[in-house]
Order: structure tokens, then sequence, then C-alpha cells
């Protein structure tokens, strides 16, 4: 009997990449890649201010370029953590990061072409990494290999940066890039994303046009307030974690809108969830509220989420939605129930009200009054406080009990009656003759 031969149940690379890019879509993909970018003007940042930093991405049928000038790879992070498949359980931690895994940007130059340059100048170091996809899937290794390196330099300013190029599209990818409805999806993709992060003073391009933050606002007065909810969590489950998830929940008023109405969700000022108006955020549930409609179109909900390791975040693999069994989200909801409620309660009076002003059983609407006069203001600006707060409703008069009289009159009769009232109705006929004999004889 022989022993000691062995099977080598290494995947080849064909079915590594297939499994790697299968489910991802484009937009997603270019993106991910913009992830990077971002992570980097993060490390830079200071007091929540990205003014001077910029992200430009460039596409055509024949390549999609990123560059930035967000701080660089140095050489050892290329070598050590941002050219592995995967993130190694000791690679250092960017506070706030919205990298997970350690696979976003491999992932996105297979997805996208077949030919990859990625240049990246910090202030001490720079290198160039040139690969043809094809060319790597045939070698035996799994390395990648520097074309330039050059370490112990001094850089300027200007210079630092990362400049991504992909080349040899893949046909589906070139074809995609050349129709103007995917640009316009991209840049919406990148306006739900990087919201927040634009508002601070990061800016990103696409072709040389700017992206435009989505507002994120409350209206407010002394009579209408917002509520907001803080709390910092320390355990997911039972399991006590070294770095915190930081939670904040606003929710108020604002402009109605029916598209914009609902609840907006930020993982690590990354927003998963825009305009959320289904049962992800309660809506339309048995232990939540009603389903979203028309009424509550004024509705707006932030909910903010933080913590050093992006990992204990309650968002999807990527980054576009929650996480459901996350402890933490399941304790939120919750939170975000008792937010809501008395919004909703407001929203149902104000349309009560209007309803009775129109319908003449009440002379004005209190709370559309105090709604009007609210003033438009940022999330961030807002003084809050642990409750909503609503105006004083207006005063409805009881509506008397009635009752029908009805009887029959031969035609003739009645055809003599309206013309000695002046009336055309059988209707006005019993209303005046009944208000004649209770004027005259009540």
């Amino acid at each position: 009997m022989h022993t000691g031969r062995i099977i080598h149940a290494e995947p080849t690379k064909e079915l590594f990449i297939y499994m790697l890019v299968r489910d991802i879509p484009l937009i997603r993909a270019i993106v991910d890649l913009v992830d990077n970018s971002v992570d980097g003007a993060t490390r830079l940042q200071s007091n929540d201010n990205y003014e001077g930093l910029w992200i430009k991405i460039f596409t055509s049928k024949d390549y999609v370029k990123i560059e930035d000038n967000c701080g660089g790879i140095t050489v050892q992070e290329a070598e050590g953590y941002a050219f592995k498949f995967g993130k190694a359980n000791d690679a250092a931690v960017t506070p706030k990061s919205i990298g997970r895994f350690g696979i976003g940007m491999k992932r996105s130059f297979f997805k996208i072409g077949q030919k990859f340059r990625v240049e990246s100048t910090t202030s001490h170091s720079k290198f160039v990494i040139l690969e043809d996809v094809e060319e790597w899937k045939n070698k035996n290794s799994w390395r990648f290999e520097f074309s330039e390196i050059e370490e112990g330099s001094n850089s300027p300013l200007s210079a630092v940066g990362t400049r991504i190029v992909i080349e040899k599209l893949h046909q589906n990818v070139s074809d995609d890039l050349g129709l103007g409805n995917f640009l316009s999806q991209l840049k919406q993709e990148l306006t739900i994303a990087y919201t927040l992060k634009i508002k601070k003073g990061l800016s990103i391009s696409i072709n040389e046009q700017d992206i435009q933050p989505t507002p994120l606002n409350f209206r407010t007065s002394d009579q209408i307030t917002v509520a907001k909810f803080e709390k910092e969590y320390k355990y997911l489950g039972s399991q006590e974690i070294d770095t915190p998830v930081r939670v904040k929940l606003y929710a108020g008023v604002s402009d109605r809108s029916l598209n914009e109405g609902g609840w907006y969700v930020f993982c690590n000022e990354r927003m998963v969830l825009e305009a959320d108006q289904t049962a992800i955020t309660g809506w339309g549930t048995k232990t939540g509220f009603p389903k979203y409609h028309a009424d509550l179109a004024f509705f707006r909900g932030y909910a903010f989420f933080e913590s050093d390791d992006a990992a204990y975040l309650p968002w999807t693999t990527t980054k576009t939605g929650i996480d459901y069994d996350s402890p933490i989200y399941k304790s939120i909801k919750q939170e975000i129930y008792e937010l809501t409620a008395p919004i909703i309660t407001f929203l149902r009076k104000m349309a009560d009200e209007k309803s009775r002003l129109e319908r003449g059983e009440i002379s004005e609407s209190l709370l559309e009054q105090a709604y009007l006069q609210t003033s438009l203001r940022s999330v961030f600006e807002v003084g809050t406080s642990t409750n909503f707060t609503m105006p004083e409703q207006s005063k409805i008069i009881p509506r008397q009990k009635c009752g029908s009289i009805i009887y029959s009159k031969p035609i003739e009769e009645l055809e003599l009656v309206k013309e000695l009232l002046n009336v055309s109705s059988n209707k006005e006929v019993g209303e005046t003759t009944f208000d004649y004999y209770l004027n005259n004889e009540g």
C-alpha cells in the first residue's frame, strides 16, 4: 500500500474568478473601486472635513479610470493587504472604513476588463502594478508583481494619490458603458452611496460632472421638533466587541415628497438604504406602522451606524442593504418604531384636519398652519429632543345627528309646489317645506 500521495484541491483561477464576479453587477464593481478612494479620504480627514480631497471617475467603451488625491497606497499596504484575496486577521483596520473583506478591488478588476494598471504615490513611496488577467491566469503563482517600485522617496503633496486604469474591457461591459441610461444609474448609485462624504467636502465626479448630495433635511420650529435616539452597543448578542457600534436615530417631518419620504440608513457614512418605505424599517407590518402612503410623504428618518471595524455594522456584504440577522439591527428596530409612531399620528391628524376644512367642518387647520411656519434645516443642524413634539390640534365642533324624512306625493302636486317655491328638485321641496313649518309653527 502506497501512502503519502496527495490530491491538489486548490481552485483553478478560472473557477475562482467566475465565483468571485458572477453575482456582482457592473455598477457595484465600479462603486467598489471608489470605496478604496473613499477609505483613503477617511484616513486623511480630520474633524469630518474632506475639503480639498477629490475622486475622479472616467468611463468610455474602451476603459474605466479612477483617480484620486486621497493619500495613496504604500508599498507595504500593497504587499500586505491591498492586492491579497481576503483580509488577514491581523490586518490593520482603518477606523470608520467601508472595506470589509479585502476582495472588492480585485473582484472589480476581473469583472470589468482583462488588463489593469494601478499607480499609487504616497509621501514616501510609489509603485506601479500592471497585469494582464489572461496572462496571470496561466501562471502557476497567484502573486501580482510590481512593474515599478520606489521606497524612501519624498513626493510632493500634489503627486500623492492613486490612479487605476482598466482596459481591454469585456464586451458586455463595453456595451453597457456606451449606454446613456447606464451612466445615469451609475451617477445615482454614487449619489446614494457617498452623500454624507460629499456634504462634508469630498469632491466626486464622473466624466467631469460633479456628483451632488441628496438633501438630508427636516422642517422644524418651536412647535414641531425632531426626535433623537443615541446608543453605543458594546455587545453583539452575548459577545463583547472591542470596537463598539455607535447608533444615532433622527425622525421628524420635511417637505412632502412621495418618493423621498421614509427611512435613510447609513453605515460608516455610506448610505445603504435610501428613502426606505418597506417592511425593512417597519412599514406595513403587524408590529410596526401602517403601509406607507401619500399622507405620510412628509416623514423623514435618518439612521447612522458607526464603528471603527466595519464588520460589526448591520449591512450586507454588498453594502446595499441591511443584514436582518444583525443583533444590533434587531435591537434598534424597536427604537425606530418608537420614534416613527408619534410622527405618523401627527401626519394622520393633519390630513384629517385638512379634509374637515375642505368639508367646512372647521374654519382652520392649526396643524397645517404650524407645519407651514417651519423652516428647512439639515439633520446635522437641528435642535433635537428625545421625543417628537407637535402643536395643538384644531377643535372640532361635534356633528349634529340627522335623520331622513321620506314620503310620496302625486307628481302633479309636486310639480305645482316646485313652481310655487321656485325650486327644481324633490329634495328641495322637502327641505324648504320642513324649514317653513319649523320657522312658522315650531
